[in-house]
This record gives structure tokens, C-alpha cells and sequence, in this order.
């Protein structure tokens, strides 16, 4: 796939229909299989099998990171 073929896959995802997102359709499977199984009131949610992408960290957030990681299994 070169550049143009990307951009015109983002045009169309962002502007007329977006692409099928593969976490979501499994999560809402999962939760679907596992509602008879859950207790009432606590059926799990699609977004739950979903994994959390967190934003790219800056060097000092990831520095400060590690040493709150450090000070923990120190037990300080």
C-alpha cells in the first residue's frame, strides 16, 4: 500500500463510513457470552475486553514513573 492508497483508507474511514474495529466486535462477543454467567446488575461491558492504549509519555514522565516504581518495591 503506498501513501496515496493510506490516504484515500483515511478519507474514507474518517468521512463516510469508518472501518470495522476488531477490539469492539470482540468485546461485545465476550460480553454477549459471558451475560448468562454474570451475576445481576454486573454483566461486563464490551469496553472492558477493549485494552487501554495510553498516550506516548515524554521522557520525564516515564523517568518520574520509574522512580515512584522504585520507591514502592523499596517500601519507602
Amino acid at each position: 500500500m503506498d501513501s496515496q492508497e493510506l490516504a484515500e483508507w483515511i478519507a474514507v474511514h474518517t468521512h463516510f463510513m469508518p472501518l470495522p474495529d476488531a477490539w469492539h466486535q470482540t468485546g461485545v462477543l465476550a460480553s454477549a457470552a459471558l451475560a448468562p454467567y454474570a451475576k445481576k446488575g454486573h454483566t461486563p461491558k464490551a469496553m472492558d475486553f477493549v485494552p487501554i492504549q495510553k498516550p506516548p509519555q515524554h521522557e520525564e514522565q516515564i523517568a518520574a514513573a520509574l522512580r515512584q516504581l522504585q520507591q514502592e518495591l523499596r517500601g519507602s
